[in-house]
């Protein structure tokens, strides 16, 4: 088996929250969809989300040195869909109702939103750790939208007797290793 699908398949199936990072500043408004997110530190606050080095979001949050994520609801599936695609910044904001909280824009009836300020950035592989120091946060009430072996909601295997993952004798597994 590939090895990139063998990897993409197990990590796949751990459920994730879907966010919007959108940032905004000298470099102007940029905002994407993103499921690597993941609480740093308390002390300072930090989170972090891992960006693709090639997206206009990591170019325009290096050099604004702010960003928010937004963590969609339970029914924003068309606002992930337009962050995800390839429309302008323009056209993506205009979309969705947002307003400005520490400069970066937050998006209006989510579940939350955290605002950052760039705490560093670490480029690993064909993405970039972006670590954010957490200035403001909220949360409402309400479910996340959650991506789950490749769409939308938690997904169980149907029946009681679901094959349980078995340790391959060879020491290999699942990878191409020699």
């Amino acid at each position: 088996m590939d090895s990139r699908r063998a990897f993409r398949d197990l990590l796949g199936g751990l459920p994730a929250g879907v966010c919007v990072i959108t940032t905004d500043g000298p470099a102007g408004r940029a905002g994407m969809t993103a499921s690597s997110l993941c609480s740093l530190s308390l002390d300072p606050l930090l989170l972090l989300v891992c960006l693709g080095n090639r997206s206009q979001t990591l170019r325009a949050v290096r050099r604004n040195g702010r960003f928010a994520v937004n963590l969609l609801a339970e029914g924003q599936t068309e606002t992930s869909a337009v962050f995800a695609s390839d429309r302008s910044p323009e056209e993506k904001f205009t979309a969705v109702g947002h307003d400005l909280v520490d400069g970066s824009p937050v998006l209006r009836q989510v579940m939350g939103w955290l605002t950052c300020e760039v705490y560093s950035t670490v480029p690993t592989g064909d993405h970039t750790i972006v670590v954010g120091e957490v200035l403001d946060l909220s949360r409402s009430e309400g479910l996340p939208l959650v991506w789950h072996h490749g769409g939308y909601g938690y997904r169980r295997a149907a029946g009681p007797d679901r094959p349980q993952p078995t340790l391959p004798s060879d020491a290999a597994h699942a990878m191409d290793r020699p």
